[in-house]
């Protein structure tokens, strides 16, 4: 495990699902050293150690309890709190990367303190990876949720949807959660069906993301709808709707999500007649 002690660890500061970014025009994400930060360590309701990079040791420090985290990390005026989903594409990769590990598993920690078998308060163990209960002795490990999500297509066609209390204007692909006992494939045949209400020919694999909003991992597909009427579940949906290629590639009203998420990731690789 690694060491606060030493002064170049770095430290990953989260106030309540947020993260702590330097502010500008180039957004980078603050990660300050065991010494700048001494006395984030001293008030954390949580440290978890990440791993090494660059050599150095990363600490994920939660500092929610604190009504004015940016003062207590003497950075106030020069930093900002923001959600990760805001700035993540804007940041380098290895950062985002990073500010997503400490935000998914610092969630986990604040969701289980208390054993889900007997109710006791839990500990944490090796490094923040696993807690304790020290009644029955249950260990738990942090988890990830499996979801699928599918662009349907059909000829120069793809379908994007959008959920009640998203951005006005943002359309996205179908998803959903992997239920109990089914495979990725009969969840992305589900997921269509149930809130496009058009059935799906074979589905193909094209890439996977980790999405730590709390703890999922996206597992994106792609597949040709078996006809063109859509039979919108507006239950989970607020509308869906075909969009061509040429209403894609200059969105006028509409936009799908940023670069560095897996809806806009597979709408490009359609575009660019890969997907």
């Amino acid at each position: 495990m690694g060491s606060l002690d030493r002064a170049e660890t770095l430290l990953v500061p989260v106030w309540r699902d947020k993260n702590v970014f330097v502010a500008g025009e180039a957004p980078r994400a603050l990660l300050p050293t065991a010494r700048e930060g001494s006395v984030l360590i001293d008030r954390a309701s949580e440290i978890v150690w990440l791993g090494r990079a660059d050599g150095r040791d990363v600490f994920a420090v939660d500092v929610s309890g604190e009504a004015d985290p940016l003062g207590a990390a003497g950075v106030g005026g020069r930093a900002e709190l923001q959600d990760l989903r805001m700035l993540g594409g804007l940041i380098p990769a290895e950062e985002a990367e990073l500010l997503a590990y400490a935000r998914g598993i610092l969630h986990w920690h604040q969701r289980h303190r208390h054993c889900g078998a007997c109710g006791q308060l839990t500990r944490p163990k090796e490094g923040g990876h696993v807690r304790e209960c020290p009644g029955c002795t249950l260990k738990h490990f942090p988890r990830t949720d499996p979801a699928v999500m599918v662009l349907v297509t059909r000829g120069d066609s793809c379908v994007l949807a959008r959920q009640p209390g998203w951005p006005q204007g943002m359309y996205a692909l179908v998803a959903g959660f992997v239920e109990p006992g089914e495979s990725i494939e009969d969840a992305a045949h589900r997921e269509v069906k149930e809130e496009l209400g058009v059935g799906i020919g074979e589905v193909a694999y094209l890439r996977s993301q980790p999405w730590p909003f709390p703890s999922s991992l996206m597992i994106g597909f792609s597949a040709e709808a078996e006809g063109d009427t859509l039979t919108v579940d507006h239950e989970e949906l607020e509308d869906a709707r075909w969009f061509t290629r040429t209403e894609l590639e200059n969105p006028v009203g509409f936009f799908f999500p940023p670069a560095y998420s897996l809806a806009h990731q597979l709408i490009r690789r359609w575009l660019g007649g890969s997907g």
